[in-house]
């Protein structure tokens, strides 16, 4: 299968975005997890946030 030059930019394009999807949900999940961590961490160093 041949592709021309529009086609690549198309699906390149694509590729790209299905890419920067997938990293985002990938970096959501790490920093929920590492936040509840750091929360976790911090309440047993400092106590309970006061508001």
């Amino acid at each position: 299968m041949v592709f021309s030059g529009s086609e690549w930019l198309f699906w390149g394009g694509i590729g790209i975005m299905a890419l920067s999807a997938l990293s985002g949900v990938f970096c959501l999940v790490l920093f929920l997890i590492t936040g509840r961590i750091l929360k976790k961490k911090l309440e047993e160093d400092y106590g309970k946030l006061q508001r």
